[in-house]
């Protein structure tokens, strides 16, 4: 980023965010985010009061970005099974995005990433769960189903780097979704 422009609450957000997916809750930290952004750190008290303000505006951006709109976006789409397509092959070629909610799921200590995380998971298996409910499975079964189907993307974020290539991800995301009753894509 350029010198020149004055960073704002959402560039250091999307800085600290970055740092958040590589690291963790710890790699969320003052001078580190500066040096990413090529600023001061006094700089950074203009904006935020301290290192856990940073820290709640990154997981804010986590979860408007990669939940709230995507969310949104699926809302657009009238077949259910098309969207559970969608938002599965979304997820699965997203790398980042699982092992960033896997991270946040298993390897943080800190309250605020917890919530966060808690409602994060809560929200998208609401989602995919309202779906399976849509294609007209029973409420129990919808929400185990929905359970499987987080547990597969966050299970696929952990097989990424050593067993599922970039190139499996459509052949992956079919026999996913095969066992509750969606067929594949067209090719």
């Amino acid at each position: 980023m350029p010198r020149t422009a004055r960073l704002t609450r959402d560039d250091w957000a999307a800085a600290a965010l970055d740092a958040l997916a590589e690291g963790g809750p710890s790699a969320v930290a003052v001078e580190p985010v500066a040096a990413r952004l090529g600023a001061s750190k006094s700089s950074f008290y203009w904006l935020f009061e301290n290192r856990q303000a940073l820290l709640e505006a990154a997981l804010e951006r986590w979860e408007r970005l990669q939940t709230e709109a995507v969310v949104a976006g699926l809302a657009e789409i009238p077949d259910p099974a098309e969207r559970l397509r969608r938002l599965v092959h979304g997820a699965f070629a997203a790398t980042g995005a699982g092992d960033l909610a896997l991270r946040l799921l298993t390897a943080s200590d800190e309250p605020a990433v917890r919530a966060v995380a808690a409602r994060v998971t809560r929200r998208r298996l609401d989602v995919i769960e309202a779906a399976f409910a849509e294609l007209g499975h029973p409420p129990d079964l919808a929400r185990h189903y929905a359970m499987v189907s987080y547990s597969a993307f966050l299970g696929a974020a952990a097989l990424r780097r050593v067993a599922i290539s970039p190139e499996d991800t459509h052949a992956y995301v079919d026999a996913a979704l095969a066992p509750f009753g969606i067929p594949p894509r067209a090719p």
